[in-house]
């Protein structure tokens, strides 16, 4: 469960049309009245209101009578999103390098706001199913990568962060995590099993640029088939994967 974010005052309609926006997605590329009927406590008039607001906006436009999608207006908010995915571009070749090393699948990660998100991946000639996947939010404090960057938070602002989750975490979980964000806060590296998903081992290391943690790459791959060795090969690959794009990201800022 990922940390609930503080909510801004009077704003609420505003974050009712994102919140719809929001829906669209991969698997999801259209909605009608009744989706949003369904999935938000409104009347039909304010369902409508905020339909006439983002089609207003340009954000979204009417395919059929009664099914929106969104609008070619996105693809401009899409590229500039794009243009902010932070070292994207010197991550791909880190990861392939990874993923062919290793035989497994690799990811670089970084944190927004709460979450982390996976912003390049690099699969395997036998991918698996994970949830880390590009765009996808997940909570900080699950899976190797999640947790190198909780790791930065500061006591306070690791407090902070426990509040937001309320009661997600037992007091034993709680001290468990904080006893692994210090020994990861020292390494720089970390390593998880089934934390994320069930039966998925996962080794990662933070990315720095003059030491700032900026990010994490991470390989991931299905535990049955991982020997100590392999294990060590990896999380080896890794950290030389992690200090490679350090380098990167120092050359190209020079």
């Amino acid at each position: 469960m990922t940390a609930e974010p503080q909510r801004t005052k009077g704003v609420d309609s505003a974050r009712r049309a994102l919140q719809i926006l929001l829906q669209f997605s991969e698997n999801t590329p259209e909605l009608t009245v009744d989706n949003l009927l369904e999935d938000h406590d409104i009347s039909v008039p304010s369902a409508y209101r905020y339909i006439s607001l983002l089609r207003e906006m340009d954000l979204i436009e009417e395919r059929e009578k009664g099914r929106f999608v969104l609008s070619p207006q996105v693809l401009r908010l899409a590229r500039a999103a794009e243009a902010s995915f932070d070292y994207r571009a010197q991550a791909q070749p880190v990861l392939n390098k990874l993923a062919d090393v290793t035989g497994e699948t690799a990811l670089y990660l970084r944190r927004v706001n709460d979450s982390a998100v996976c912003l390049a991946i690099a699969e395997s000639d036998h991918p698996i199913s994970i949830s880390f996947q590009p765009g996808h939010l997940m909570p900080l404090h699950g899976g190797a990568a999640a947790k190198v960057l909780l790791s930065e938070f500061t006591p306070s602002k690791l407090s902070q962060y426990f509040s937001r989750l309320g009661s997600t975490l037992s007091k034993t979980a709680r001290a468990n995590l904080e006893n692994d964000l210090a020994a990861i806060r020292a390494s720089g590296y970390a390593e998880s099993a089934g934390e994320v998903d069930q039966g998925v081992w996962a080794s990662a290391a933070g990315i720095h640029v003059k030491g700032t943690l900026v990010g994490a790459v991470t390989v991931v791959a299905p535990a049955y088939r991982l020997s100590e060795d392999h294990r060590a090969a990896i999380a080896d690959a890794v950290r030389a994967g992690a200090r490679d794009f350090d380098e990167a990201l120092a050359a190209r800022r020079a």
